[in-house]
């Protein structure tokens, strides 16, 4: 029995499965957790639930005094800064699995399934099956999916929710049934609750509503059930996060955190969103689902109404934004890879050898782009090695009694990788931009000096008193003063602080191509020294800390 019969109408899309699980087996990233910076938190967030649960009652019995007890000896969480629902699957995970790096990956991969699951399903419903797949793999091959899927980040997870939730909102627009009234509704809530950007379905839904004239569908018992559902499960969160974070997503949205920062409403994110498609879908992606999109305007407004709908919703939800990236519009992917496809097929005039032919050049190119950034670094994607071996060393010699310090890009990789050399958590790690210096994620969107003089550094880490600081050499992506200072004191003060090691790192990612983790030893113990029971959170306006 031929593998084809065997899965019978399943086989295009398992076949398309199958070979983009090859290809991301093969240029699969080496390493650990680094990109964006963001990676190290979601990680390390998964393995505070998995602790969480481990611990439970006492977790249970005081989750918010844990919670900050645990980001004080911990200081590399993402939780509240991003919703919860991808760190409880990651956690529950961890919690089966153990804390590896891999696991978390596996979780992101699992998301990226079920979204081309939903993908493919979305596009045979409206153009077929053979349509489908094809636009199936053009989704997976496109350049920003294809990368994003090899990384622990958000953005697959939710794009996989927000893919579940219109699947199940257009087929019960077309069939009426309440149970995908109240799985659209599910499945968005789920996508607001793992990223903010879920909120892009709020327009997507008030578009095909005007689109097919539909707004009567709000007064059904299966939709109001599904949303009453859905605002139980996301209203309480929100406001929570308002209430806490409130400061720190209004300065996000409006003013930025970042050198590329732009402003609210900003009249160049209209034109920087669509600039963007090149580095989405790559050059040849981009030219078909341009055309694509222009003939489905043209001659196919109905079928392709859900498509032009996703475009517009993400338009309409990041260009206000004041912090344009690719990343934010990933979901408009799938709709231009369904455009990417019929304009493939516009070029094939009608002929069917044609057509094939034009889906093989197309699928060949947007591979062959979509793996550019593989090829680009050693065809193994983009990897950076050596907090783990650091944290290694550094443990092996340390006595276990005082914390350890580390500044830098890589802090939050460190962390987990102290955390993972440590199960019985024992070890306290410290942050330099705690106890220094403050940044909210660039010195543009906050910064804060607690030590402005050498004296006051010195004093600052005999006050802490950790046993050794590792610091990054040069300091990477964002440069402050008061990291100068610190790598200055180091070097100068010979009777306090001793270098001990010096690691590269393993890298094809050229931001960190001649960057050593330098370790240093503090030669003065101090007996009396204060712990630390609170640490600065300039994204909420204050701090964390316990009793």
């Amino acid at each position: 029995m031929t593998l084809r019969v065997f899965l019978g109408a399943a086989w295009p899309p398992a076949l398309v499965f199958a070979g983009l699980a090859v290809l991301h087996a093969v240029f699969s990233p080496l390493g650990e957790p680094f990109k964006n910076g963001d990676e190290t938190r979601h990680v390390m967030t998964g393995v505070f639930v998995r602790d969480a649960i481990a611990d439970i009652p006492e977790s249970a019995a005081d989750p918010r005094g844990y919670a900050s007890r645990y980001y004080v000896q911990y200081p590399a969480l993402g939780i509240i800064i991003w919703p919860p629902v991808f760190y409880l699957v990651e956690g529950l995970s961890m919690w089966a699995f153990g804390t590896g790096y891999a696991v978390a990956r596996a979780v992101v991969y699992g998301f990226a399934l079920l979204g081309g699951v939903y993908a493919y399903r979305l596009f045979r419903r409206t153009h077929g099956a053979r349509v489908a797949a094809a636009a199936l793999a053009v989704l997976g091959l496109s350049p920003l999916v294809f990368e994003y899927t090899s990384y622990v980040l958000l953005e697959v997870p939710t794009l996989a929710l927000v893919l579940g939730s219109v699947f199940h909102f257009e087929r019960h627009l077309g069939e009426g049934r309440g149970r995908d009234a109240l799985l659209a509704c599910v499945l968005a809530a789920l996508a607001a609750l793992t990223r903010f950007d879920g909120v892009m379905l709020l327009p997507f839904v008030l578009l095909r509503l005007a689109s097919t004239r539909r707004f009567g569908l709000l007064l059904r018992r299966p939709v109001v059930v599904g949303v009453a559902v859905a605002l139980l499960l996301t209203v309480p969160y929100y406001l929570f996060t308002w209430a806490v974070y409130g400061g720190g997503i209004t300065h996000a949205a409006t003013s930025g955190t970042s050198e590329r920062a732009t402003s609210w409403l900003d009249p160049r994110n209209f034109y920087l969103y669509p600039s963007f498609v090149p580095e989405q879908m790559g050059w040849s992606g981009t030219a078909s689902a341009v055309a694509g999109l222009v003939f489905g305007l043209w001659a196919e407004r109905k079928r392709c109404g859900v498509y032009v709908a996703l475009v517009l919703s993400t338009f309409v939800t990041f260009v206000p934004l004041a912090e344009p990236e690719a990343r934010h519009a990933i979901y408009w992917v799938p709709a231009l890879s369904l455009f990417a496809v019929q304009g493939a097929l516009l070029l094939a005039c009608g002929s069917v050898r044609l057509k094939a032919l034009s889906l093989i050049v197309i699928l060949g190119w947007v591979a062959w782009e979509g793996v550019g950034p593989v090829r680009s670094t050693g065809w193994t994607g983009q990897y950076v090695c050596g907090t783990d071996e650091t944290a290694e060393r550094v443990l092996g010699r340390a006595s276990w009694e005082r914390p350890v310090l580390y500044d830098g890009q890589l802090n939050g990789a460190f962390i987990y990788a102290v955390r993972r050399r440590d199960p019985d958590r024992r070890m306290t790690v410290l942050r330099a931009d705690k106890l220094l210096y403050s940044v909210y994620s660039d010195p543009k969107g906050g910064y804060r000096e607690y030590a402005q003089t050498d004296a006051e550094v010195i004093a600052l880490l005999h006050r802490f008193d950790p046993e050794y600081l590792v610091v990054e050499e040069p300091q990477v992506f964002i440069q402050t003063p008061a990291g100068d200072r610190l790598r200055r004191v180091l070097r100068e003060y010979p009777a306090e602080f001793a270098l001990e090691d010096a690691v590269p790192l393993r890298t094809n990612y050229e931001n960190f191509a001649s960057t050593r983790l330098l370790v240093y030893r503090k030669l003065r113990a101090n007996p009396g020294r204060t712990p630390v029971t609170e640490l600065p959170v300039l994204a909420i306006g204050g701090a964390v800390g316990v009793k």
